[in-house]
């Protein structure tokens, strides 16, 4: 009976048993991983709505949900492969435990992300959208070493020393070594 449920389930996304109740294929959406920089794949789920009021209804489900509900008033359980398990507890109610759909078959995708420096395009600075290039100018550092200009300092100061040399001649005159002596 699996061989036939399990393959309309994932095929329709829903599968009516007459009696029972209706399983469906329910699946979440894809999630973001930027940590490891992954994609997580959308992982589809079973659910069971469990109903009396379709009782009179057939379709190509009605005698294998007949083998159900004889199962499940045997041994108070029916496993479905690929699907899950339909219990019956004290009170007579059909409840349903989904078999988890296993990671190998929605494997996470790598998700680096690419840029190009050449184009422009839009980024979240904060809570202000800008443009990259608007971003790569601000953060330009200036030139901020200063130009070599010792030169202009040894002029500066040689030319104070001249003058200072210069103003020593004009107020005592050009004697090489110091006061007069009078031989």
């Amino acid at each position: 009976m699996d061989y036939l449920i399990a393959p309309t389930l994932f095929q329709n996304k829903t599968c009516r048993l007459p009696g029972i109740g209706t399983l469906s294929v329910i699946t979440s959406k894809a999630e973001t991983d930027f940590v490891n920089s992954r994609l997580l794949a959308p992982v589809p789920s079973i659910v069971f709505l469990g109903t009396q009021e379709d009782q009179n209804v057939f379709n190509e489900f009605t005698a294998l949900s007949e083998l159900i509900k004889n199962e499940l008033d045997k041994k108070g359980s029916v496993t479905l492969k690929s699907v899950g398990n339909f219990i019956k507890n004290e009170g007579g109610i059909i409840d349903f435990i989904p078999q988890q759909i296993n990671k190998i078959f929605t494997p996470a995708v790598i998700a680096e992300r690419v840029l190009r420096p050449a184009t422009e395009h839009i980024k979240l600075v904060g809570d202000k959208e800008t443009i990259n290039i608007e971003m790569s100018e601000y953060f330009v550092e200036e030139n901020t070493v200063p130009e070599d200009n010792w030169w202009i300092w040894a002029i500066i100061l040689g030319l104070v020393g001249a003058g200072v040399i210069g103003y020593y001649i004009l107020e005592y005159g050009f004697n090489l070594f110091g006061n007069e002596a009078a031989f």
